[in-house]
């Protein structure tokens, strides 16, 4: 795990260049294979600033430029709009803060981030963490929840958390998932055999590390703190998305703020004991 330090673009601007590599190349009618570079008219966009574009190197883009680029490549309404969020929080100052507003929008720039880490890392002190929820164990957070959250945010329905859940495991990308023992000793209803049959094939997994913090332990520093920590190859800065009872947010990893997390997420898995072993 690192630290944030190789710095080398900020996620937003990296996000956007993907993004546009996408829209360029993706399949339409009669162009299967999208366009070439080649193909982009010069007065739209020059091929030095088309590929500053497309690297993540260009934090100068203007919003005019990426709108002419977009409308040539026939992009959807609903994506120009994220694109145009990405592009205000690329050219921010404080990224961090900027970039939670485009990340808030139905956790779209969260998931996307989340799809293209190559290693993932996550902390929950009393639900099992949402990235190996089974349906049972979801259906126990609704029947327990006087709230619905569901009713206004579908990234919290079931079907959307089994998409996330689904592509994951398609991925094989390395997890390691903390959970507190409070997890797993509250009760989980009259599917509790179902859920824990369920965390059982996460733990099974080869590219899961599934962790338990034993109540033996005592207090630790990320307790009460649900943490995700995404980090990504080419030095490119690790995200932190953190929930407390105080509130919740993205939080650059390099920042004071991030490296305490970091550092304390570190100091609980030494802590913390194979999921198997609590399980077995």
């Amino acid at each position: 795990m690192t630290d944030g330090d190789d710095f080398v673009s900020s996620p937003p601007l990296t996000e956007l260049a993907q993004q546009m590599v996408y829209e360029r190349t993706r399949p339409r009618s009669r162009k299967p294979n999208g366009f070439k570079k080649s193909e982009i008219p010069g007065n739209i966009c020059s091929a030095r600033t088309l590929d500053r574009i497309e690297s993540g190197t260009y934090r100068g883009m203007s919003l005019g430029k990426i709108l002419e680029l977009l409308d040539f490549y026939g992009t959807e309404h609903r994506r120009i709009e994220q694109i145009k969020r990405l592009v205000k929080a690329a050219k921010a100052d404080d990224w961090c803060s900027v970039y939670s507003d485009v990340a808030d929008d139905k956790g779209w720039f969260y998931q996307q981030r989340e799809d293209a880490a190559t290693d993932l890392f996550f902390h929950s002190c009393f639900a099992l963490p949402s990235l190996i929820q089974g349906e049972a164990y979801y259906e126990r957070i609704v029947d327990t929840s006087e709230v619905r959250v569901a009713e206004v945010d579908s990234n919290q329905d079931a079907s959307f958390r089994m998409e996330r859940r689904r592509r994951w495991i398609a991925s094989e990308r390395p997890a390691q998932l903390l959970i507190h023992e409070a997890a797993l000793t509250i009760d989980l209803g009259p599917k509790a055999d179902e859920i824990l049959a369920d965390l059982r094939k996460m733990v099974a997994l080869p590219f899961a590390d599934v962790r338990v913090i034993p109540f033996k332990v005592g207090r630790y520093d990320l307790m009460g703190y649900t943490l995700r920590l995404l980090e990504f190859e080419g030095g490119e800065e690790s995200i932190l998305q953190v929930e407390s009872p105080r509130g919740s947010g993205l939080i650059a990893a390099g920042s004071t703020q991030g490296k305490f997390f970091i550092d304390a997420y570190k100091r609980a898995s030494v802590k913390s004991i194979a999921a198997e072993e609590f399980l077995a």
